[in-house]
């Protein structure tokens, strides 16, 4: 394509929605139901209504009986087993309260919830959703008039005075360039997994980069190290596997970090693998008839009635079990960095826009010291996206009532536009792959990402540094591999973030774990870490938590 031949098109909508998946479609459903004069445009970069996780993975949404656990018990046990205290106590408490209304609204937009549930840790319980749950979100949007683009990506926000005025992005089939005007935009585009594991390799961090570019702050950038136990051959998710880990000699080590039940894997078993491993007691074992909860592989496959996705998880069942010999499990790294930071009413730093679902699941700062998704709460992925869809849609669609469209600067969105298509001219230069793979060298091992030390963090940070100047050097073969350079970018931008983050946090709190510093320090760090571009250089503060507002304190209080 020559740059001549790049035909570009202005598009004007009151709500701009950026992504597909469940948050993106929940939020303009929820719009539409509270405005229905509010005209809502979805842009995904796949086809809405199979992009996102929710459809990929175990389809499980997190359950609270509140007949017998009340909000505040459980944001007690979470402050004080979970969040260590970091997290917002009045957002938790909200998501719990809310918790019957979410399920009430998706078997309202066709959504089959099942009443059998099966108990995932104190005080919760899971139930699972078919995968065609965004395809029934999907139908009721498009009944309610929400107009879809879809293979068009956002690739950049537009922002005129501190205010958004819309965004730039492409079709990456025919490669038009888009000029977006909106009054009010929701980013709904996932957290950054840096396309390690399969299920979650649609996370690539593209909308936290445009979010950074244009302005937003970021907060506890340091919480993208989420890591899962795997079957080493087939590299099938080890759910509750923490819980019966043996050493290659027969040795109980799940004993050494672990000794009552815990809402979900932690850090330290993670921690106690690499320990185990380095002391030469590897490999690692699990004995799954041990535990109920893990003693029965195929339970997930038919806990519940669900037709659409069965077959997909019987296949996949299937393939793994002609490789998977013996129980040899490996920490995966996964990632799960969501952090655009959001107000209470789901609103970031730029006036106009919101940040939703694994976009800001951790800068919401609810669940506190640990990556979320799932943020050791099994089935709140899904669920937070659809809480966070339905308070942004209420907000949104009463602001943009009182909401006009700013000016578009002409000038930046010439810029974006020739930055956007820049790799596709380039003649020479990495590819997008070469540079994914070198950021997934240094974000993958333990050592670097979870259990952590200040000179290893240094030593990644350092090769990281090394990889910033090839983003200038990116080539596309085509739009597609357009689209890969931008999230190859977007890699190594949250991969700094992370790694800076976690140097500058001196203490080990929740799933964040220092090797160097090993306690957790309410006098010096009962803190939020935030992040923010100021004139292209990544700048970092802390932000005091609100603890004397909260209901729960930690010791010292």
């Amino acid at each position: 394509m020559k740059q001549t031949k790049i035909v570009q098109k202005k598009i004007e909508t009151d709500i701009l929605i950026a992504g597909g998946g469940i948050g993106g479609l929940s939020a303009a459903v929820t719009i539409k139901e509270n405005n229905p004069e509010a005209e809502v445009l979805i842009v995904e970069k796949q086809t809405a209504g199979y992009a996102g996780k929710a459809n990929k993975g175990g389809g499980v949404l997190q359950y609270f009986d509140l007949e017998k656990t009340t909000p505040m018990d459980f944001v007690a046990y979470h402050a004080n087993m979970v969040g260590c205290y970091l997290g917002n106590q009045n957002m938790m408490l909200k998501y719990v309260a809310m918790n019957n209304e979410m399920l009430d609204k998706l078997e309202e937009w066709g959504v089959k919830v099942p009443k059998n549930r099966i108990p995932t840790g104190p005080m919760t319980y899971m139930v699972g959703v078919d995968l065609d749950i965004t395809l029934q979100v999907r139908k009721v949007a498009a009944k309610l008039g929400v107009k879809f683009m879809d293979k068009t990506t956002i690739s950049d926000l537009l922002v005129t005075n501190g205010k958004i005025a819309g965004a730039a992005g492409y079709n990456i089939l025919d490669g038009t360039f888009y000029e977006f005007n909106s009054k009010l935009v929701i980013m709904a585009t996932g957290s950054q997994n840096y396309r390690v594991a399969s299920m979650w390799s649609n996370g690539r961090g593209d909308g936290i980069a445009a979010a950074y570019r244009a302005g937003a702050q970021m907060r506890n950038p340091e919480f993208g190290n989420f890591s899962q136990l795997f079957r080493v051959n087939s590299n099938r998710e080890c759910v509750f596997g923490e819980n019966v880990m043996y050493d290659a000699y027969g040795e109980n080590i799940t004993k050494n970090f672990r000794r009552f039940p815990e809402a979900d894997i932690s850090s330290s078993a993670v921690a106690e693998w690499y320990n185990q491993v380095s002391a030469g007691r590897g490999p690692i074992y699990l004995h799954i008839d041990e535990n109920p909860m893990t003693s029965n592989e195929e339970m997930m496959l038919h806990a519940w009635e669900r037709p659409y996705g069965l077959r997909f998880w019987e296949i996949d069942f299937e393939k793994a079990s002609t490789v998977d010999k013996d129980w040899e499990v490996v920490p995966g790294f996964v990632g799960e960095q969501s952090p655009v930071k959001v107000d209470e009413e789901m609103r970031t730093t730029i006036d106009g826009m919101y940040a939703i679902g694994d976009l800001s699941y951790g800068g919401s700062a609810a669940p506190g010291a640990v990556p979320a998704p799932p943020g050791r709460n099994r089935g709140s992925g899904i669920l937070n996206a659809v809480f966070a869809a339905i308070i942004a849609g209420r907000n949104a669609a009463l602001a943009v009532k009182q909401t006009s469209q700013q000016p578009v600067d002409t000038a930046q969105v010439k810029t974006l536009k020739e930055n956007a298509f820049a790799p596709l001219f380039r003649e020479k230069g990495i590819t997008a792959k070469e540079l994914i793979s070198q950021v997934q060298d240094v974000i993958c091992p333990v050592e670097n990402s979870v259990y952590m030390s200040g000179h290893r963090l240094e030593s990644a940070l350092r090769k990281i540094e090394q990889l910033k100047p090839l983003v200038s050097e990116l080539k596309a073969e085509d739009l597609h591999d357009m689209l890969s350079c931008h999230e190859a970018e977007a890699m190594v931008l949250c991969a700094e973030m992370q790694f800076r983050g976690a140097l500058m946090r001196k203490e080990s709190r929740g799933w964040f774990l220092r090797e160097d510093y090993p306690q957790m320090d309410n006098d010096n760090w009962l803190k939020w870490i935030v992040c923010k571009n100021e004139n292209g250089t990544m700048v970092f503060d802390t932000e005091e938590v609100p603890i004397d507002t909260y209901p729960i304190q930690p010791p010292r209080f």
